[in-house]
């Protein structure tokens, strides 16, 4: 087992280095004009609590210059319960953008749901040149749609980061896990292989989407943007994901842990849309932690020597992430994260063998249910 644990963890150490050159990486600035329009589509599905304040955002962007065709905003309300199709109504007769608002309608038995569905519709309307998206509990920098289109002026696809704001121990958590996660992919981007981006702070061109027959071509999927990712750069197109403070959207953590373990669930959904190296590096990590927890419990010392060595590389990555994304306080929840990346791995593992139903929004999703072709 001794032998088994270095191993494992001389694999992760190996990737984890290759990662953390990647976020060093010096990226030159490529050649391209700006895209003079885009639209944001903003899917939701009650977000009565969140959505003011993201539309708030929208409205104080700031644009070079400000003129309301340079940016049309759609709202599409799915089937929501609560107040988010009055917000969004409201919000359209008075913003200084042309805004327009889909109600969708519930989805019928055994037809494709989760975001998919109202995205797709949301899309079909965007008249302008770049499309932008986000979700309805994100809450947007002032220049995040202009730099959107100043880096779609270079590539075909282009991510950013989004920090988590939760209160107490469980926020911080969540912060460093999720920029740990992003700052991962971003690296793997710069070392030339695209693998995962964040529907909450994506955008892409209308002629890269149409090329690959947009979502219904690409197929359903609970992960419909790491869908998008792939397909855009399987199609010959490059993602630009900068590690820039100035893109990054903010949003709530998730309450509880129930609800940590449903969100990893569906993102693990989209696993085998990963390319091989992708796939790779998230056995890695999980090889990691499951060696080290049972080492750890079966009381063999190499274990803890394994995990200091591993958490070590991990703290550089996450110190790189932080400085370059002038977040460099929240690295002082650093050990509390490592304790937590580490041991809820086993747990997510169990989880997932028991029970692989997916909650979204009230939603229920399994492998027997989900239609085919999806992940």
């Amino acid at each position: 087992m001794t032998e088994v644990i270095f191993i494992v963890s001389g694999l992760y150490i190996l990737i984890s280095v290759f990662i953390l050159l990647g976020l060093w990486l010096r990226q030159g600035p490529a050649a391209g004009k700006s895209l003079s329009s885009g639209s944001v589509i903003i899917c939701a599905r009650d977000e009565e609590k969140d959505l003011p304040a993201c539309l708030k955002s929208l409205e104080e962007q700031v644009l070079e210059p400000l003129t309301s065709e340079r940016l049309e905003i759609i709202l599409v309300d799915d089937a929501s319960q609560d107040r988010t199709g009055e917000l969004m109504e409201e919000f359209a007769r008075r913003s200084r953008f042309s805004v327009q608002v889909l109600h969708m309608p519930p989805p019928q038995h055994g037809e494709p749901s989760a975001k998919w569905r109202p995205l797709k519709e949301g899309i079909k309307l965007a008249r302008h040149e770049g499309l932008l998206l986000t979700d309805a509990d994100a809450t947007l920098p002032p220049n995040w749609v202009q730099r959107h289109l100043s880096e779609l002026g270079k590539s075909q696809i282009v991510a950013g980061f989004a920090l988590i704001e939760g209160e107490g121990m469980w926020g911080r958590i969540q912060c460093l896990d999720w920029l740990f996660l992003l700052g991962v992919a971003s690296s793997l981007n710069r070392l030339g292989i695209p693998q995962a981006a964040l529907g909450k702070n994506l955008s892409l061109r209308r002629a890269d989407y149409d090329e690959v027959g947009g979502l219904e071509g690409i197929g359903f999927s609970l992960t419909e943007d790491l869908s998008l990712v792939q397909a855009v750069v399987r199609n010959g197109g490059k993602l630009s994901f900068p590690l820039a403070a100035d893109m990054m959207v903010s949003t709530p953590g998730v309450p509880t842990w129930g609800e940590f373990l449903n969100q990893r669930k569906r993102w693990a959904s989209g696993i085998r849309r990963l390319k091989p190296l992708g796939q790779i590096c998230i056995a890695a990590m999980a090889l990691r932690h499951l060696g080290i927890v049972i080492g750890i419990l079966a009381g063999i010392p190499a274990a803890l020597w394994a995990w200091a060595a591993t958490a070590a590389i991990n703290f550089l990555i996450l110190r790189r992430i932080t400085v370059k994304m002038g977040l460099s306080r929240r690295i002082w929840s650093f050990l509390f994260w490592e304790i937590f990346y580490t041991w809820t791995a086993p747990a997510l593992a169990v989880r997932l063998l028991n029970n692989r139903r997916v909650v979204w929004k009230g939603r229920k999703f399994t492998r027997s249910t989900q239609p085919a072709g999806s992940v």
